[in-house]
């Protein structure tokens, strides 16, 4: 998986760059909030009404790029936890693919597809 994250990391270091002072402090705020989500998920889960895996998926496409624009300026800080995000991202889509395409395949696949939502 660290293959899929220095492949997202040179992206967006040749499309963004890292973020500026202002702007990293406005990303570091909207990553709390992003967690503050994250929690949320998890939260549910245990309560017994777990997340859908788009909701999954739509969490993990807004953190992980966010998490690895700030790694490009904060390494220390932050290269782990976008390497964990990066590679949930993509967990996350390819269940989500797989979901799409158990549409029509019996009871059975979505039951267990929903099954796995709920862990992500």
């Amino acid at each position: 998986m660290s293959d899929e994250y220095e492949h997202t990391r040179d992206h967006i270091r040749a499309t963004r760059g890292p973020f500026t002072d202002e702007e990293q402090r406005a990303a570091e705020l909207e990553l709390a909030t992003l967690q503050a989500d994250g929690h949320l998920l998890h939260l549910r889960a245990s309560e017994g009404d777990p997340p859908t895996l788009e909701e999954w998926g739509t969490h993990y496409r807004r953190t992980a790029p966010l998490l690895v624009r700030l790694s490009l300026s904060n390494s220390a800080r932050y290269e782990g936890m976008a390497r964990v995000a990066v590679q949930k991202w993509r967990e996350a889509e390819q269940l989500e693919v797989t979901a799409i395409a158990a549409v029509g395949t019996g009871e059975a696949v979505e039951r267990w597809l929903a099954d796995k939502g709920g862990d992500t």
